[in-house]
């Protein structure tokens, strides 16, 4: 794969980024597909050649010395559950170059790095090599699939080499049958025009769910800073749903997606609003981020599709005595170290479950808190210092939870 492009995109991504769910790893950008709500076009990597930044072994070794570095200051490398993603600027099962990419990036990342969750984000349609290749190398492996049902709705906003929805679910028989791979569906973006009606909506739960999907997760039309939203696909065929998005993040069919978790509980597949619930669930954790905090529960767990046992498994589990979490001055110490702010500007409120940071945060240090606290605090900081093309809701939500206790991140951000 070369290391060059004709093409020279807006801005290009750190190499190693601390996402809210996930450590994001980008040693190639660019994608060959064109999907016009992708945030790919707002930065010039949308429908280009994919090119490499850095080879699989070096990004292998800045990987074990980002985990072992700063960071290690709150997280423990060797008691770190959270999951490392492939690929958040590019698709790297679209191309032969980025396929062979992504199996020798594992296979490097398995000879300098203790095992961990690898996450793999695709539109493509998979090859059975490629899965067997992976499934030996011994890491777990969570596929999300993107499906949106453009496809099946006619409406031509995904171009290139996108799966159809009879591909994806393809792709989750092939993977459900490896040992060590699961298939997750990311359904998004979840807009009224690309949904079929009631009816068609509980066999596409039905088909998704003997597939071999382990659940879905659903997420809007995110609109804001970094969308590309004068598409013209988007105002031509989700005309409403753009009209709908005047002054809001994020559009979502909150009547479709009630029916959708009637289907779910019914069929007994789970359909979630986070990546990091379907990560707890494949993993049979508890969920990483706080989903179940008694603090913000009402509107991020309850409202979702998700199995009784997960659920007392989330509720039920504790971190270990004698932890960091179980120590509020050590943690407030090694987080101000970390954040290199003074103790005072940190207060852990036990009573309500959140650390409040009187400081700007960087948008990745924030999320390290996440995963260092697991959901045990809700973290409120006084502003985010953004570096992505879109805005996560966690930050906001915790603001509004910290403020009247009533904050509702599902309500803020559809119409």
């Amino acid at each position: 794969m070369t290391r060059a492009s004709a093409r020279t995109p807006v801005s290009l991504p750190p190499l190693i980024a601390e996402h809210d769910t996930w450590i994001t790893l980008d040693p190639v950008v660019g994608c060959p597909a064109d999907c016009a709500y992708c945030y790919l076009g707002a930065v010039g990597l949308r429908a280009t050649k994919p090119f490499a930044r850095v080879s699989p072994r070096e990004l292998a070794d800045m990987v074990r010395r980002y985990l072992y570095g700063r960071r290690a200051e709150v997280i423990d490398p060797l008691d770190d559950l959270t999951p490392l993603c492939l690929g958040n600027h590019t698709d790297m099962l679209m191309s032969p170059e980025n396929r062979r990419a992504t199996v020798e990036v594992l296979r490097e990342l398995s000879r300098r790095v203790p095992p961990r969750t690898m996450v793999l984000i695709t539109k493509a349609v998979l090859r059975e090599d490629i899965v067997a290749e992976i499934d030996a190398i011994g890491w777990p492996v969570v596929w999300f699939f993107s499906q949106s049902l453009a496809h099946a709705s006619g409406i031509p906003l995904e171009a290139g080499r996108t799966a159809d929805l009879e591909g994806t679910l393809a792709n989750a028989r092939m993977v459900s049958a490896s040992k060590n791979q699961h298939a997750v569906h990311f359904w998004r973006p979840f807009v009224r025009e690309l949904h079929p009606d009631a009816t068609g909506l509980e066999t596409v739960v039905e088909a998704l769910r003997t597939s071999g999907m382990r659940c879905s997760v659903l997420s809007g039309l995110r609109l804001g800073p970094g969308v590309p939203q004068d598409d013209v696909r988007l105002r031509t065929h989700l005309a409403a749903t753009m009209r709908a998005g005047e002054g809001v993040t994020e559009v979502f069919d909150r009547e479709r997606w009630g029916q959708l978790v009637r289907f779910g509980r019914r069929a007994e597949y789970p359909l979630y609003r986070h990546s990091s619930c379907a990560l707890a669930l494949v993993r049979s954790t508890r969920e990483q981020l706080g989903t179940w905090n008694t603090t913000v529960f009402a509107d991020r767990c309850t409202p979702c599709s998700c199995p009784a046992g997960q659920r007392r498994l989330c509720a039920g589990s504790t971190p270990p005595v004698g932890g960091l979490l179980d120590d509020p001055s050590e943690l407030e110490a090694r987080i101000a170290r970390f954040l290199e702010i003074d103790h005072d500007h940190l207060l852990v409120d036990e009573a309500r479950k959140q650390l409040h940071v009187d400081a700007a945060v960087s948008e990745f240090d924030y999320h390290t808190m996440l995963h260092a606290l697991r959901g045990r605090y809700v973290v409120v900081a006084r502003s985010i210092v953004w570096r992505r093309a879109w805005e996560s809701g966690w930050p906001a939500a915790a603001r509004r939870h910290a403020q009247d206790g009533s904050g509702n991140p599902f309500e803020s951000m559809v119409p």
